[in-house]
């Protein structure tokens, strides 16, 4: 079953527990890919309408030429980013895999959660999902709190706050 934004259950019958697997929703990329138009239209398009009307074309038409190898090399880099990110949460344990060259892991226990938090900006409330962040407590920081993880592209927060109590309690389901 792939539901991806709401997560897969996944049995690991070598170690008897069960293993939760969340994956982004694919609206990310699409948010992802919003970005990427903005910063084209907004940055680099007034750039080179300049570049092009100031220099000949000898010297535009290479520029021009950089920044499509550069939007095309962004485009195929934002596909790979997204499928790459996965979290798993097994009994106890929440871990956060992702990165295109460079593969990051970050794992964090399950009892150092103490608050979930839940924020949607104005393109997150457009595309329907969330991200969900993991707090927690810290004197030292204004607001009392630290984020420790943020699973981004969550379609069903409630859900995912119920999976996260339960791996506070050591038993994952689904």
């Amino acid at each position: 079953m792939n539901t991806a934004g709401n997560g897969i259950l996944v049995h690991n019958q070598e170690k008897n527990n069960s293993l939760f697997i969340f994956l982004p929703s694919p609206r990310l990329k699409l948010l992802y890919l919003t970005y990427l138009f903005f910063a084209v239209w907004a940055l680099a398009m007034p750039c080179l309408m300049v570049i092009s009307i100031v220099y000949p074309p000898s010297a535009s038409l290479p520029v021009s030429v950089a920044a499509l190898l550069i939007v095309l090399l962004t485009l195929a880099w934002i596909r790979k980013y997204h499928s790459s990110i996965r979290y798993h949460f097994t009994g106890g344990q929440i871990t956060r895999y992702y990165g295109v060259l460079f593969k990051k892991t970050i794992s964090i226990p399950c009892n150092q959660v103490h608050r979930v938090s839940t924020r949607r900006g104005p393109f997150q409330r457009l595309f329907g999902f969330a991200t969900v962040d993991l707090l927690t407590s810290d004197p030292t920081a204004s607001s009392g709190s630290r984020v420790l993880m943020s699973i981004k592209g969550v379609e069903k927060p409630d859900a995912l706050e119920q999976m996260i109590d339960s791996c506070r309690i050591g038993k994952v389901t689904g």
